[in-house]
């Protein structure tokens, strides 16, 4: 399992059980990446957070129009491409 599979089944671990055979590669390549290490605890984090939220503040978020700015995008995917690259 490569970054981008790993990364992509934490995600839709947010919305769906996962199948038992993609826990268990989930598990292994989390284990020895501690990029998608990092990832899946942002991912808790930011879970966690959102369920503190008030229903007023998460209004809020979601109705104020938050952008990166071009070079930050651009930054973000050249270091998603090395991360990819690297393992």
């Amino acid at each position: 399992m490569n970054c981008r599979h790993a990364t992509r089944l934490l995600s839709e671990a947010q919305e769906r059980q996962l199948s038992r055979r993609e826990r268990f590669g989930l598990s292994f390549h989390v284990m020895i990446c501690g990029a998608c290490r990092r990832f899946q605890k942002q991912l808790r984090l930011l879970r966690q957070l959102l369920s503190q939220a008030s229903p007023k503040t998460l209004a809020a978020v979601y109705a104020s129009d938050v952008r990166l700015s071009d070079s930050r995008r651009q930054n973000i995917k050249t270091l998603l491409r090395e991360a990819s690259h690297a393992e």
